[in-house]
């Protein structure tokens, strides 16, 4: 028999993972029990899951010890040392971006699970959910948010993004937080975090009820098989690489209202989800780059929310951050209408191509009570051709006129 292709491959072993899982799911409500999980001596009663993806869990999960609570993010990699890079590329992008608007990563563990290796990644739990939750509360309720409302929110979820367009490469020895995060590690009241004094850059969690440090779950370097992942290893600086305080802008790649965690106060956004996140900038030279984008786009960032460059690449172009900013525009046009601004009855129950739809920048803003700025500000972050689109400093000086203008009303 002819060996099945490896698109097929990752398909069967997706199909077998998600089995496993929903059969251990049945068998612990069976036994009307939590289940349980240990890693590095350490016993986490898993309480329900809160979302899956195709290579993943995430679960709500009680550390035994300490009674705390995180989002536990189980990710299965099948095929071999390729998955397991993709898996701590993320957990290197929750270390890299250090910003009151994106999610903390709290620690990491990786096992042998059979012929392949899990990674766990223990996150904070926000207990209102995502942006996505709030809209479908919205429409259930017949209600929508007011202009002011929506655009606190995008402006928190603007300054997250802006953090990875404009990310710097760090000076080698450095472990001096921005003000921001030190004023934001000082206001959380569940969870503290503390830079260790070691070259890894690991993080511990403080009990702040009971003021008891809890060890880490996976201090130690995070080490597979023959690869070693050591802080920003894609950013070291070298002859042909950036220098130490360069600019070297990131993306997100799949930002939508279902990345978007709120806070407990209901007004600060938390950025999440960096399992697409990339070097912003990368130049297409031939037709084999081309679809490997292509290809990675319809992997990992959401349809209704991807950039129209991302469906159809062409060679002789750069591809760069401005895929985020039509994104952006996507999710304010979601904040506004409850829905993306391409999936409306046409595309959805009509037949009709969202991917069609995107590539031809093809919507229209339902009636409404927003300003007319606002929707100019939509307008101009969904543009098909990215050079027209503004970048995160201009959405963010428009959102933040806008902001002022809804405030005095």
């Amino acid at each position: 028999m002819d060996q099945l292709p490896q698109s097929w491959l990752v398909t069967l072993d997706r199909i077998k993972y998600h089995a496993q899982d929903a059969l251990s799911t049945v068998a612990g409500c069976i036994c009307q029990q939590q289940s349980k999980l240990k890693i590095n001596g350490r016993t986490f009663h898993i309480v329900r899951v809160l979302g899956e993806g195709g290579f993943s869990f995430v679960y709500l999960a009680k550390d035994e010890a300490s009674g705390r609570e995180f989002a536990l993010k189980k990710i299965f990699c099948p095929m071999g040392m390729e998955g397991v890079k993709q898996a701590m590329r993320e957990v290197e992008a929750y270390r890299r971006f250090r910003h009151p608007n994106i999610i903390r990563i709290l620690d990491t563990a990786v096992v042998q699970d059979g012929e392949g290796k899990i990674v766990y990644l223990f996150l904070p739990v926000y207990k209102r959910g995502n942006l996505q939750d709030e809209i479908n509360r919205h429409m259930q309720a017949g209600t929508h948010y007011s202009e002011r409302h929506i655009l606190q929110l995008f402006k928190g979820t603007c300054e997250a993004v802006r953090a990875m367009h404009t990310y710097r490469t760090p000076v080698r020895g450095s472990t001096t937080l921005p003000a921001a995060v030190r004023q934001d590690d000082e206001r959380h009241d569940a969870v503290l975090l503390h830079r260790e004094d070691d070259p890894e850059g690991g993080y511990s969690y403080e009990d702040v009820d009971a003021a008891v440090s809890v060890p880490l779950v996976a201090k130690q370097q995070a080490q597979t098989d023959d690869v070693v992942f050591d802080g920003d290893q894609e950013l070291l600086t070298g002859a042909n690489g950036p220098a130490a305080g360069d600019i070297v802008p990131y993306a997100h790649r799949d930002l939508k209202p279902g990345n978007v965690m709120l806070a407990d106060d209901g007004l600060t956004p938390i950025l999440m989800d960096f399992g697409s996140c990339i070097k912003a900038r990368i130049s297409i030279e031939n037709r084999s780059q081309a679809l490997l984008q292509q290809d990675t786009a319809a992997e990992h960032s959401t349809m209704a929310y991807r950039a129209p460059e991302l469906f159809d690449v062409k060679t002789g172009i750069t591809l760069d951050e401005k895929v985020d900013i039509w994104s952006l525009g996507c999710v304010l046009f979601a904040l506004a209408y409850l829905h993306s601004p391409f999936e409306n009855t046409q595309t959805t129950e009509q037949g009709g191509s969202i991917a069609l739809a995107v590539q031809s920048a093809r919507y229209k803003h339902p009636a409404s009570q927003y300003s007319d700025g606002f929707k100019a500000l939509i307008d101009s972050m969904l543009k098909v051709d990215p050079k027209d689109r503004p970048d995160i400093s201009q959405v963010l000086s428009e959102t933040n006129r806008l902001l002022q203008a809804a405030s005095a009303r």
